[in-house]
């Protein structure tokens, strides 16, 4: 989509800042205050105040950026296309790139920011999760991953069953990669649910996915994303089924699209190796209770010990900590409170 075509839904249709003409400067400076409260907020201990601030970081960014304005929240994409325009026109690789240079900066400087505090798809996909927090109330463990298979195996035959259905002739590649996308999902969902471990395994899939959206970016091909509904207003068919299928995906996963096939948490979580600011672990003070694990969305600590490229920076694990013995700190610790990647258990373990 064409940075400049501005939807219709949109609440502001012409530039709030007005720069070059038809360039808005207003995203990207709402998009470095939204990331600068966000920063802000993290690093103080706030207790359960600080969740109710992350919301409202959220909601603000959801009101900007799908209802108030800018078209496109495919960063990814955009780099690249604003890369191949400088030189060429800079205005225009500036109006591509204004979201994902201040998201990018702030990944190396303070981690994923974005990811846990302003991403509106992870918002969305939070609140799907909550709706389906039914699921994991059965009281038999074993039947909650049951039904939570059994879902998952509905989405994967749904989407085969409604791409066949519906299946247009005009745009049989692009249809194609949008069924492809939920079938791989639902796929790395039944593994993850059926052993937690593949879960953990298949997270390096996000880079196959990041690989992927770049490689047909280059290639001119636009690809439709699960989240083009809400901001570009594109109500075909393929975006539609993508954007219901990735919620469904949610309510049988938390987060699902995010653990493995979200490419600007790819991209964002190789930068955020580059920041000093970490979830670090007093472990003097861990008490083993594991209650960080039960809260993050992701899965991505185990008894205080936190895989760095899946963090969002959430918090969640810091602020339910009943020891306090979890911070998010930009200090550097001792070899003995550093957080470190899970170790995987033996297959047979």
């Amino acid at each position: 989509m064409d940075p400049v075509t501005v939807p219709v839904f949109k609440y502001f249709q012409e530039p709030l800042i007005p720069v070059a003409g038809t360039v808005d400067l207003a995203p990207f400076l709402i998009m470095i205050g939204l990331l600068t409260l966000g920063a802000i907020f993290m690093r103080w201990r706030w207790g359960e105040q600080r969740q109710w601030l992350r919301r409202g970081t959220q909601v603000m960014s959801t009101i900007a950026f799908v209802f108030g304005l800018h078209p496109c929240a495919c960063m990814v994409r955009d780099l690249i296309q604003g890369a191949l325009q400088i030189n060429l026109s800079n205005v225009l690789a500036f109006l591509y790139m204004m979201l994902i240079i201040p998201v990018a900066v702030f990944a190396m400087a303070w981690g994923r920011v974005f990811c846990g505090w302003v991403c509106p798809i992870g918002f969305i996909q939070e609140l799907a999760t909550k709706l389906g927090n039914w699921v994991p109330r059965l009281s038999d463990p074993k039947r909650t991953q049951y039904l939570r298979f059994f879902l998952a195996a509905a989405l994967l035959l749904g989407t085969v069953g409604t791409y066949a259905l519906v299946r247009a002739e005009n745009e049989p590649v692009l249809q194609g990669m949008a069924a492809a996308y939920l079938i791989v999902l639902a796929i790395l969902i039944m593994l993850s649910v059926a052993d937690k471990r593949w879960e953990v395994r298949l997270r390096s899939v996000r880079y196959v996915a990041l690989l992927f959206f770049v490689v047909v970016t280059v290639l001119g091909i636009y690809l439709h994303a699960a989240f083009c509904v809400l901001f570009t207003n594109d109500w075909r068919r393929e975006p539609v089924l993508l954007f219901l299928g990735v919620l469904f995906a949610s309510l049988v996963l938390s987060l699902a699209w995010c653990r493995f096939l979200c490419p600007e948490g790819a991209l964002l979580g190789l930068l955020t190796r580059l920041s000093g600011w970490k979830v670090r672990l007093d472990r003097s003070k861990c008490s083993g209770c594991n209650t960080c694990n039960q809260v993050c969305p992701v899965d991505a600590i185990e008894v205080g010990e936190v895989d760095e490229r899946s963090c969002l920076y959430c918090c969640r694990c810091v602020d339910s900590c009943p020891t306090e013995a979890i911070e998010m700190t930009g200090e550097t610790a001792s070899d003995e409170s550093l957080v470190k990647l899970p170790v995987l258990p033996e297959a047979g373990g």
